[in-house]
Order: C-alpha cells, then structure tokens, then sequence
C-alpha cells in the first residue's frame, strides 16, 4: 500500500476544534466490513440525536442539503484548500454560500444516511487528500 503524507496549513483558520466532544466509534482508516477491506475516510464520533454540530474553523459553505451515504450533510470550504465534512445530522442549519466562523452551529446530530445509529461523520479534506481528524487537531475528541 503506497502511503501519501499531506502538508496543509491552517493559517487565517486560528486554532480548529472538535465539532462535538465524545468518543470516537470509528477511526480513519483501513477497516474490514462485511465486504471485505475498505477505508473510512473520517472519523466517527458517538452523540445523541439533536447534539448541535460545531464548524471546526471558519469558512464558507459549499454544500448543504442531502445525500445518498453522507444523509443530512454539511461541506465547509475553509482556507487553504482544506474541506470538511460533517454527515449523519438530523438537521442542517446552514445554507449554501454562508460564511461561518470557528464554533458557528451548522446542524444537528442523528442517524441519517447510511447510519446504524445516533453519531457524527466527520472529514477533513487538505488538498484533496483524507486527513485524520485525530492527527490534525492533536488527539481525539474529549468525551
């Protein structure tokens, strides 16, 4: 398996945070499912329906609405070429084209899409490549 290290920058982005605190259920990565080997590309964070959903810095929204696997999702483009995705929520508060600053609520948590219960999906995109959440902001999400 051919390894790619991604440097991105948070400049202009001040110090990102945890969208919600809780313990992380599914890390990034290489997991075996019932179809074999696949990677999850963001982490999983266990919250009860309804936990508002924090933005990890700020940005501009490019998408919110619904899809497929993702249900109820919300896509912040933030400086530096860096993405993140927030998915599973059981509402969005957020609109297209909206500027939002750290911590702005973008939603609700809950089990939409292709979820098997109450939790957050949470990506970070730097350049086009999947980033760990756990290593870009220094450890897991306090629960």
């Amino acid at each position: 398996m051919l390894a790619t290290t991604v440097v991105i920058s948070m400049v202009g982005c001040g110090l990102p945070q945890w969208p919600v605190e809780g313990p992380l259920i599914a890390p990034f990565g290489l997991r075996w499912g019932s179809n074999g080997p696949n990677i999850h590309r963001g982490v999983d964070i266990v919250v009860p329906t309804g936990t508002p959903v924090y933005a990890m810095s700020g940005g501009e929204i490019r998408f919110a609405g619904e899809m497929t696997d993702f249900g109820l999702v919300v896509w912040v483009d933030h400086d530096d070429a860096i993405l993140t995705i927030y998915a599973h929520l059981s509402q969005i508060l957020v609109v297209e084209g909206q500027s939002v600053g750290k911590g702005a609520s973008l939603g609700l948590s809950g089990a939409s899409g292709n979820a098997t219960g109450p939790h957050l999906h949470f990506e970070i995109r730097g350049r086009g490549h999947q980033v760990d959440p756990v290593a870009m902001l220094g450890g897991p999400p306090r629960s």
